[in-house]
């Protein structure tokens, strides 16, 4: 391809509200250019990249059986309806109406299409195990699309949907992938860790997470430098460390009027305590009802924690709901309570002599002890990890979760009745598993963890071309010899971007560099003064010369 034939070219201005490195550097490069927020253009040189991407995971996928195929985006509300996410996904479904007031929805998931056609060749346990998968694009009403290609409200997916006749064939299974995953992130130039992550609100089941290190990410991970075994804080249980003395008596328990403000740390300093002796009480609505929660006032509640606990969605009870419950926001606890159940984190267990609130306004409770004082129904660990709660050699480190996988058991076979007989007769449901990797997510990972103050730096296995050949001077000599070495790496069979532009030796060059492109030749009068071209990789800063007659061997090794 010749750069001055190219659609699509690079540019000096970063765009205004492009905040994340792979939206400002895709751009600047002419990989990509935004329609609306969420939504991107694929350009020539991204959209090769895209398809580079998509045939390392196809190869993967093919070789965990997987068999590809294409869902409609476009899906009936009432498969929805059958599932109950049109509730649950309300807030990031679009939808649409068809003729005859018809109801439809652009698909952000895709096992209300899958789900039903399974039961159209699944009847016999001779059809299982069975493994499809699509490279399909998905569409959510994302809020905070404000990443590049990191989030999008239309994106590209492979999403894949394996069915087993129960769980030990699907566990067996879900490892195969696991490590096909981990393929794809090594072939794609990317060091990613397998994270255990919450499986949601209802259900005890860990799924899990690929997680890339990058500044750029959503996500909070803890490494575990021994082993190299990573955990989402979502999920991660770690030693508390216990900073109380053990043999601490307990005290008496006292009524105190004081005024504060409600935070752990205003209270602490009233009391000229440190912020552990604080107990913390926080209220949540639980289906109809509501839950108080304790926990040591120097730790945070891990809300992924509490809904894996209790299998169940949780949120904050508002001031309103205090209010009703006679309960005094800053100045709660569980003292006097017999209404309200409470749960505790492991955290208080060896604590003596905790202050808290009295219920009333300005009033708080010193010297207060669980057991003598109040009771706790429960203890689990429900302590948010951060580097000061962990006892060990941790790091806690930002990352982009680049790809799940989840064990889905039976929850979408009951829905649509999706069942297979056994060798004898008797029918039982499909045990289901769902593996997905973001597409086009993965082209804005790979940019967000390859790239300099110069530009990107792409992987060879992605990189839109392996070489990019740029011109020095309008000297006809070298415009020859530039298209001789062309036509030859382009007949051995070699990707060349090719800047056959007139300009500036810095503009060219400077491109080059904010393009990425693994190799870069360089060919002026001062190289064919000695029968050579420059060579040199993005990665490295130094080049050197190589002679004309061996530059396609050359490039024909690196590849």
């Amino acid at each position: 391809m010749k750069y001055s034939q190219l659609f699509g070219k690079t540019r000096q201005s970063v765009p205004h509200d492009a905040k994340s490195k792979n939206a400002q550097l895709l751009t600047q490069a002419g990989f990509i250019e935004q329609m609306s927020a969420g939504i991107y253009y694929l350009l020539p040189l991204g959209l090769r990249v895209l398809q580079k991407v998509s045939d390392i995971i196809r190869d993967e996928m093919n070789k965990v059986d997987g068999q590809e195929l294409l869902m409609p985006a476009l899906q009936p509300e009432d498969v929805w309806e059958t599932t109950g996410r049109t509730r649950t996904m309300d807030d990031i479904l679009y939808r649409t109406q068809g003729a005859g007031n018809k109801d439809f929805n652009f698909a952000p998931s895709h096992e209300e299409a899958v789900t039903p056609l399974a039961t159209k060749f699944v009847q016999s346990y001779k059809d299982l195990p069975m493994a499809v998968y699509q490279l399909q694009t998905k569409f959510r009403d994302e809020p905070r699309a404000k990443s590049g290609l990191l989030r999008g409200r239309e994106f590209g997916m492979k999403d894949m949907y394996s069915f087993h006749r129960d769980q030990a064939d699907l566990d067996e299974y879900y490892e195969r992938v696991k490590q096909a995953y981990l393929n794809v992130y090594e072939r794609c130039g990317l060091k990613a860790y397998v994270v255990e992550a919450s499986g949601g609100a209802f259900s005890k089941e860990l799924s899990h997470e690929f997680s890339v290190v990058t500044p750029a990410g959503e996500d909070t991970i803890i490494v575990d430098n021994k082993t190299g075994e990573a955990s989402n804080v979502e999920v991660a249980e770690g030693k508390i460390v216990n900073p109380s003395d053990p043999e601490e008596k307990e005290m008496e328990m006292k009524e105190v009027e004081i005024e504060r403000d409600t935070s752990v740390e205003a209270n602490a300093k009233a009391h000229n305590c440190e912020n552990w002796r604080i107990l913390k009480t926080v209220v949540y609505r639980v289906d109809d009802g509501f839950l108080g929660v304790v926990i040591r006032g120097d730790l945070q509640i891990n809300e992924h924690k509490l809904e894996r606990y209790l299998g169940k969605a949780v949120r904050t009870a508002s001031p309103a709901e205090l209010e009703e419950l006679g309960l005094v926001q800053g100045f709660i606890s569980p003292v006097g309570q017999n209404e309200l159940r409470f749960i505790g984190d492991h955290s208080i267990k060896n604590v003596k002599n905790f202050v808290t609130g009295a219920n009333k306004k300005n009033v708080d409770l010193v010297n207060v002890n669980i057991g003598r004082d109040f009771v706790i129904d429960d203890f689990t660990d429900l302590t948010l990890l951060d580097e000061k709660s962990l006892d060990g050699d941790y790091t806690i480190e930002t990352a982009i979760e680049a790809g799940n996988i989840f064990k889905l058991g039976t929850k979408y076979s009951e829905d649509f009745n999706l069942k297979y007989a056994d060798e004898e007769g008797k029918e039982n449901y499909v045990v289901m598993g769902c593996y997905g990797i973001g597409t086009t997510r993965l082209v804005g990972t790979v940019v967000e963890a390859s790239h300099d103050d110069d530009g990107i730096i792409w992987p060879k296995s992605v990189a839109p071309f392996l070489v990019h050949m740029v011109t020095l001077g309008d000297d006809d000599n070298v415009m020859e010899a530039a298209e001789k070495l062309y036509s030859e790496l382009n007949e051995a069979g070699v990707e060349v971007l090719y800047d056959d532009r007139s300009g500036s030796a810095g503009k060219k060059l400077k491109d080059a560099d904010l393009i990425g492109i693994p190799v870069r030749l360089v060919v002026s009068k001062r190289t064919l003064e000695k029968d050579s071209v420059e060579w040199k990789l993005r990665s490295e800063k130094d080049a050197e010369n190589v002679a004309l007659n061996e530059v396609v061997q050359k490039v024909q090794d690196f590849s």
